[in-house]
């Protein structure tokens, strides 16, 4: 039977199976597994969807190319088309996001039996390297590429700061030394937990996979948190909004978390933004030839590299070219 494509609430079902078959290609799938189960028989269309995300997912395998979808806002109408470089167009009207597992990684992973560093030294991921580090009470970090954190421990307290980029903090357990994140101008409070600290364009966000935290206000005295901004439950996200009070939100997580093994996901993310994330991972950049193009709309989960085959995958999907600059660059322009 065919599945209708215009319900909103077919739209979000889609949505959500790409997250879920996202997830489910993660380090994390076994410790979901149970959740994904619970979703997946909540109804036939669930089967239906994530089957049609798995199917996508294994035809782009075998055609050996980066894939990704393109979201236009036209009157507040929601357009989303999935395109294939050199192919025509693979499906149309989907609003959830489609999964591309070809690119094989030229960037380098650090995950294995990580050393226990020192509680004050700054910790770096170079760019194209996600590193996985354990700080000396325990607690285990994993580094994005390009990411950066500073720690400072004491007999009192655990407390960490994100100077950039994004960072996975699995907690060790110290009841008498709170564990806290700084990040822009919020304060992460840990309640025993496994969560994702990241500084983007428009601010702090932070994504909880398990376990429980505070969002406060980050306080003039050192060390300390300040008013509760939010409280968050696994799955959920806390969104900033460069800081300002009235803008935070807290969504779903919808597959942002996926970011650790390589692959990233975006939901209606502006072109500026994905192309920001794209970067971290090598040192051959992509650029926008206008600036105007920052704001075009992207949803999708992709691997990370080659950037060269994402960099093609975007001009297809949003109408652009690709040109060369004199040092190697990769620019979309009109």
């Amino acid at each position: 039977m065919r599945t209708p494509s215009s319900s909103p609430d077919v739209a979000e079902r889609r949505r959500e199976a790409a997250s879920w078959a996202a997830r489910m290609r993660g380090p994390d799938a076994e410790r979901l597994r149970l959740e994904f189960e619970r979703w997946r028989a909540a109804s036939p269309l669930n089967r239906k969807l994530y089957e049609d995300m798995q199917a996508i997912s294994r035809e782009t395998q075998r055609l050996g190319d980066s894939v990704v979808v393109r979201e236009y806002h036209d009157n507040a109408q929601r357009r989303s088309t999935f395109a294939r470089p050199g192919l025509a167009l693979l499906a149309a009207s989907v609003a959830g996001t489609i999964l591309a597992g070809s690119a094989a990684y030229v960037f380098t992973h650090r995950h294995s039996a990580p050393p226990a560093m020192a509680a004050t030294a700054p910790l770096v991921a170079p760019v194209g390297q996600i590193r996985t580090l354990r700080l000396a009470d325990g607690t285990s970090v994993t580094l994005d590429a390009d990411s950066e954190i500073a720690p400072s421990f004491d007999a009192s307290t655990r407390f960490v700061r994100l100077v950039r980029g994004r960072a996975r903090f699995d907690v060790a357990h110290d009841a008498a030394r709170p564990f806290m994140v700084e990040a822009g101008n919020r304060v992460i409070l840990d309640k025993g937990t496994v969560f994702d600290v990241a500084i983007g364009r428009d601010g702090v966000r932070v994504s909880l996979l398990r376990g429980a935290v505070e969002i406060h206000e980050r306080s003039p005295a050192i060390h300390a948190a300040g008013r509760v901004m939010a409280r968050l439950s696994p799955g959920q996200s806390f969104v900033d909004g460069n800081g300002t009070p009235d803008r935070p939100q807290v969504v779903a997580s919808n597959g942002t978390d996926s970011w650790s093994n390589g692959t990233l996901s975006f939901d209606g993310a502006p072109l500026a933004d994905v192309i920001a994330d794209l970067n971290r991972y090598s040192t051959r950049k992509l650029r926008l030839a206008d600036p105007k193009l920052a704001n075009l709309r992207v949803t999708g989960v992709f691997k990370a590299v080659p950037i060269e085959g994402v960099a093609k995958a975007l001009a297809v999907a949003l109408k652009l070219r690709v040109a060369s600059a004199a040092n190697g660059d990769l620019i979309l322009q009109h």
